[in-house]
This record gives structure tokens, sequence and C-alpha cells, in this order.
């Protein structure tokens, strides 16, 4: 009986319906203090994701399961506009990413290894790439990337580049009735490798949007809630204590402002010179440039056996190419054209070589700063 009456009078009847009475008050409050517009940000549960197949007419909404909730077809959006036709289900255009799904054969896919030290010039190595080693112009395309491991090197990383022509893109959307404007990313779909790994291409610089702002807000919201709760009772806990402490507390800090100088100084003489350090690597060329460049200008019919670098004077670096070619006159020429070489020249004549079946050479090269570096 006793039990019975603390479950269904005092829980039940009195601190349960307390609590919620106190909780809602509690958010009601919380909320009070913003905007309606900030109030629907915080509130929001999340974008909402919508799929286009390649020649479809119609969007498909999909769970967080990725399952198809409902769709919108073309003739909707066609009746008034995407936001509208968006509205009237529900969903804010600026909450609704358009995903649209190409089949993998449309895409042109490089495979190359890379040093695992190179990682971070990436985004200009596949610049590069699509520029000098594929037929297309930048402009024209768009392009996304995979990075694995490489199965047989420990230090370098296989990379995967998807290219797609954005005229392909026009013509995926047509029957939907949507712009390019209105995707916000590409996913390659339909692969006949089932390993094979395929990247989400972004259009435009804003599609996977984070709430992870949103999520630090309401989290600092509740920490302040809590802090301030805290250090109320932690201040009248020590209000006797603190004179006591105010002066044990001057001398400690004191002595760590003296530690602290100390570290300022030491780290001012290492940033003086790590900026040292990252201006020489701005003004001159990276290794995996230089090595790429030359495998650039050396043509099919030869190879390098001696690859050195030489500084015979100051901003005067060379680099000592030894190898076998099948025609070793025209390298030099070869080397001049490249943005990257000057004064290309040969240091000994030109020798036939009868187990190679070519003509052995020594050239020796000047490589420039990089564009727009200053001595």
């Amino acid at each position: 009986m006793p039990s019975e009456f603390w479950t269904r009078d005092v829980v039940e009847g009195a601190l349960k319906p307390a609590a919620d009475r106190f909780f809602a008050w509690y958010r009601r409050e919380f909320f009070a203090f913003f905007p309606p517009e900030t109030l629907a940000w915080l509130t929001d549960r999340g974008d909402r994701q919508l799929v286009l197949r390649a020649g479809e007419r119609n969007l498909w909404l999909l769970d967080a399961r990725g399952a198809p909730l409902w769709s919108l077809s073309a003739d909707e959006i066609a009746a008034s506009s995407l936001d509208e036709a968006l509205a009237r289900r529900g969903v804010a255009r600026q909450a609704a990413r358009i995903r649209l799904e190409i089949d993998g054969s449309a895409f042109f896919v490089r495979r190359f290894d890379i040093p695992a030290v190179a990682q971070a010039n990436l985004p200009r190595l596949l610049i590069a790439d699509i520029e000098r080693k594929t037929p297309f112009r930048l402009a024209d395309v768009v392009y996304g990337h995979t990075i694995a491991a490489h199965p047989a090197s420990a230090d370098k990383l296989r990379v995967s580049l998807w290219i797609l022509r954005r005229d392909f893109i026009d013509g995926a959307i047509a029957a939907a009735g949507l712009a390019p404007g209105d995707i916000s990313f590409i996913k390659p779909v339909g692969l006949r490798d089932a390993a094979a790994e395929a990247p989400s291409i972004v259009i435009g610089g804003k599609t996977e949007v984070s709430h992870s702002f949103r999520n630090i807000a309401i989290g600092l919201s509740a920490a302040t809630a809590l802090l301030l709760a805290a250090g109320f009772g932690a201040t009248l806990w020590r209000q006797s204590a603190l004179n006591e402490e105010l002066d044990a507390k001057i001398q400690e800090m004191s002595a760590r402002a003296a530690k602290v100088r100390q570290v300022v100084d030491r780290a001012s003489a290492e940033s003086r010179l790590l900026a040292v350090l990252r201006k020489a690597r701005r003004d001159e060329p990276l290794f995996a440039d230089l090595w790429e460049e030359v495998a650039r200008v050396m043509p099919d019919g030869a190879y390098a056996t001696d690859f050195r670098f030489s500084e015979t004077k100051p901003n005067d670096k060379t680099i000592d190419l030894v190898g076998f070619a099948d025609s070793a006159v025209g390298l030099p020429a070869l080397f001049n054209k490249s943005p990257l070489f000057a004064d290309a020249g040969l240091t000994a004549p030109i020798t036939p070589d009868p187990r190679e079946k070519r003509e052995g050479f020594s050239l020796q090269v000047k490589f420039e700063k990089k564009p727009g570096s200053t001595k």
C-alpha cells in the first residue's frame, strides 16, 4: 500500500506533472530569446535529399534509410516553379538538396599513383592532370576523386579521378524541367565493378550543408545554463576562502606568465624559421613538379638512368640527366619549351650504345622559380 501511494500519488500524481510543466516552461522561455527565423533554423530536423535519375521526369524524396517517400513530377515544377512545388510538399528550397544519379559509363575515369606526402597538393595535381593528360578543358567538365591505399607500396596512394562533361548534365535533367543550378551534387551509379568506389561530385560551392554550428550553439546554450548554476553554488561555497586563495593565485600566475613569455619568445623564433622555410618552398618547384615535368617532356623513346640536383652558385640550380634516347640531339629543345626549365644543353658528346641500341646522352638543364615568386 505505501509503495502504491508513492508511485500513484507522489511520483505520477505530483512530481511528473510538475517536471513536465517545468520543462515546457523552460523550453518556451528559451525559444523566446530567438526571432522566428532563427527559431525555425534551430528546430529544423535537417536537410531533405531529393534524387533524380538521369533522363527521368520525377524527383524522389528519400527518408533517412534511403527509401522513397514521395515524388515530384516535371509537370508540377513546370506549372509554377521548383520552390513553390517543394513548398506545397512542406519542404523549403533551402533545405532541399538534389542528387543527380548518372550511369558510371558516362564518366571518364583516370587512375594514377602519387606519393603519400603529396596528398596536401592533390587538388592542384587533379587540375594539372585534367589539363595536361585529358582531352577536356577544365571549364567544360565537373570532376571528383577517391583515394585508396596503394596495394603494393605503403608510401603511395592510388587516386581515381572521375570526369563528366557539363553538357551531359543538361541532357540528363532536361526531362525533369530543372536547371543545372538546381543540382547539388552528382553520383555515379550502375558501376560494373562492384568493388569500385564512386565519389559524390559537388556542383557549386554550397551543397553539403552542415549543422555542426547549430548543434554547437544548442550545446553551448545548455552548457551555459549548467555552468551558471554550478558557478552560483561554487561562489557561495568558496566565498570565505576566496581572499586567502587570491594572493597564492597571483604568485602562481606570475610564475606561469614568465614561462609563457619564454614559450612565446621561442615560438616567435620558430615562426620566423618556419616563414623562411615556407617562402623557400613557395618560391622553388616541388620535387614532384620537377619529376612529373621531366617525365612529361622526355619522349617515349628516351629514359634517364641518373637524375641529380646541383647548385653551382646561389639562385642557379640545375638538374643533370644521364640516359639513353632514340634520338638525343633534340632533347635540349624539348626541355627549353617547358615552363619550368631553361638553358638546356648537352654536357657530353652523344655516344651510340650498341647494347641499348640507343644514343647515350648527358644533359644539364636549369629550373626556374615558380611563376609570381620573388627572389
